[in-house]
């Protein structure tokens, strides 16, 4: 068992709750209390499992120089040693074939969704990470990967402002992270992009993609047959979530956005508020 700690370690469990945005269009479309919809649609959120795992071990591979230059990164299972790599390649392997030799069983679509995010995520961790502002959406990619997977897991059609909406609101989270890095390590060596940023042009997009995400949801509700009083609740919700972010932002968090949200009271609070509210709006 101590020899798997390290693995599961690196395996950042936290971040696992990425994979819920699976359920999102199944959710949002009211067809999530279909048995079949929900075995399908959790069978595609652990198969986005494997294949993110294998990307972030992928990635710790090729980060171990920069991050063994970070204070806290320095002390990951694989930039500490404590993974061999050479066993590594193998799980990654594994990991990869694994997922998505079943996503193409399951369906051409889904199978090119999560070829796409595996590609994506490898050009990204071995050089892209290094090109400003594409790298910002390489990342934010990532989410809207997962909200693509549930619309083809469960076949249901994904409208444009559903799409733009996970889109906006994914780059105002990953920008976010970008402003907590940039605040608290001044001198580049953790992450060198940051040297082609400042805090005035991340807080200029943070600003830019919020007010988006607010806006195309509200598009989303406009187009959506849930236009009650609950819906422009949760849009409101929303909105103070996005508020209390960018707050916390300010104060020194966001590094980890998942810690970020969990860590604090409010944003948990009004995420869980803002799920009753849209579940009633959509469920009655």
């Amino acid at each position: 068992m101590r020899r798997l700690t390290p693995y599961l370690t690196a395996a950042r469990p936290h971040q696992w709750i990425k994979n819920l945005l699976v359920f999102a269009a199944p959710l949002a479309a009211g067809e999530i209390q279909n048995n079949d919809i929900l075995l399908k649609t959790s069978a595609v959120a652990f198969l986005f499992l494997l294949i993110s795992v294998s990307v972030y071990f992928f990635n710790d591979l090729c980060d171990i120089d920069v991050d063994n230059r970070h204070i806290q990164k320095a002390h990951r299972p694989i930039a500490s040693g404590a993974i061999p790599i050479r066993p590594l390649f193998g799980v990654i392997l594994t990991f990869s074939i694994v997922s998505l030799t079943f996503s193409f069983l399951f369906s051409l679509g889904l199978g090119i969704c999560l070829a796409l995010y595996a590609l994506v995520n490898s050009l990204y961790s071995a050089k892209l990470k290094e090109v400003p502002y594409l790298e910002l959406l390489l990342v934010g990619s990532g989410f809207v990967a997962r909200g693509v997977a549930g619309g083809l897991a469960s076949d249901i059609p994904l409208s444009f402002w559903f799409v733009t909406l996970i889109s906006s609101t994914s780059l105002f989270v990953v920008i976010g992270k970008r402003f907590a890095e940039f605040s608290a390590y001044q001198i580049h060596t953790s992450r060198p992009v940051l040297k082609f940023y400042s805090l005035k042009i991340l807080e200029a997009l943070m600003v830019l993609s919020s007010t988006f995400a607010v806006i195309t949801y509200g598009f989303w509700l406009g187009q959506s047959n849930n236009q009650g009083s609950f819906s422009l609740v949760s849009l409101f919700l929303f909105s103070l979530a996005l508020i209390r972010y960018r707050l916390r932002l300010r104060h020194g968090f966001g590094e980890d956005p998942v810690r970020t949200v969990l860590s604090d009271f409010w944003l948990t609070a009004l995420s869980v508020i803002w799920a009753l509210a849209y579940g009633v709006a959509v469920y009655g």
